[in-house]
């Protein structure tokens, strides 16, 4: 399993960052945002601001926007709670993108 550990740079729908193993990868978001977009109800529909983009964190594990959904909690009500991307997903749009060589080992 692939994980994020921290993030390097981060560009207009691009975030550069360091892979548990010690990979430097560029996860380009624009398709994925782009196809997301097409439904204005979509969580992820935000991310199309660059501004809100830009706040991307990393937790460790995965990519994340803080306060990006609402959820339920347990005693019914609503609470802001992160927008995150499966790292796996993040990882497999780094292998679409090896033509642009993003790829580089750290030492």
């Amino acid at each position: 399993m692939k994980w994020i550990l921290k993030i390097l740079s981060v560009d207009p729908y691009k975030v550069t960052c360091v892979w548990n193993d010690n990979v430097i990868r560029v996860i380009d978001l624009e398709d994925f945002l782009k196809i997301k977009s097409k439904n204005p109800k979509d969580s992820y529909v935000q991310l199309i601001n660059e501004k809100r983009f830009r706040e991307v964190k990393c937790d460790g594990t995965t990519l994340y926007w803080e306060k990006g959904i609402t959820m339920k909690d347990v005693d019914g009500t609503l609470k802001p709670a992160p927008l995150d991307i499966d790292p796996d997903v993040l990882f497999e749009m780094t292998l679409s993108d090896r033509k642009r060589k993003t790829k580089r080992t750290l030492v």
